[in-house]
């Protein structure tokens, strides 16, 4: 049996390995947490990073919709520009189409008179032949003034555009402590 001298000497030897591990415990959570606190500030310093960064692209996002907003105001001028060009040549089509019908008709009409009108009044014809030469020749010398044209359509209003300013940022990403480490 060992003697109460043995005994207190283990307890003493086990008390002291307890005692050292129990500082290499203490010393390696102390190394924790400094290790912890670093990533928590790197952490902070990344999120921080991303809300300036998504700050900036709001701000970009914004000047880019106000353009968009512009080219749609230029589209709508484009399309009401479209439409009266469609309108005029619609009205000129219809009216030409109509001027083309009447002058068949009135070519027919007037080729008929002509015959007619020669077989019956031969000595009248001689005259207004005549009198169409002079009428020609007076035109020549003494031409009748043209009326000055009806406009053709309603002006489309033009947005003005904003000149292109790009926005200017000042953010810089903040700097990490420590460069991350590759993973092992």
């Amino acid at each position: 049996m060992p003697s109460l001298g043995d005994v207190v000497n283990e307890v003493k030897a086990i008390l002291d390995q307890v005692n050292t591990n129990t500082l290499g415990t203490r010393n390696n959570t102390s190394t924790i947490i400094n290790q912890l606190t670093q990533i928590d500030g790197d952490i902070h310093a990344g999120f921080t990073n991303l809300a300036q960064g998504i700050s900036v692209m709001i701000q970009l996002q914004a000047q880019n919709n106000d353009f968009l907003a512009a080219n749609d105001k230029q589209n709508e001028t484009i399309i009401c520009w479209l439409h009266n060009i469609a309108n005029m040549l619609c009205e000129i089509k219809r009216d030409s189409d109509a001027e083309v019908q009447m002058q068949k008709t009135i070519s027919t009409t007037l080729t008929r008179l002509d015959k007619v009108l020669e077989l019956v009044h031969a000595r009248e014809t001689v005259e207004v032949e005549r009198q169409d030469c002079l009428e020609r020749r007076m035109e020549e010398c003494c031409p009748a003034k043209e009326p000055e044209p009806q406009p053709c359509f309603s002006v489309c209003e033009s947005p003005q555009l904003p000149g292109y300013k790009p926005i200017q940022t000042d953010w810089k990403p903040i700097k990490f402590k420590t460069s991350p480490q590759e993973p092992k």
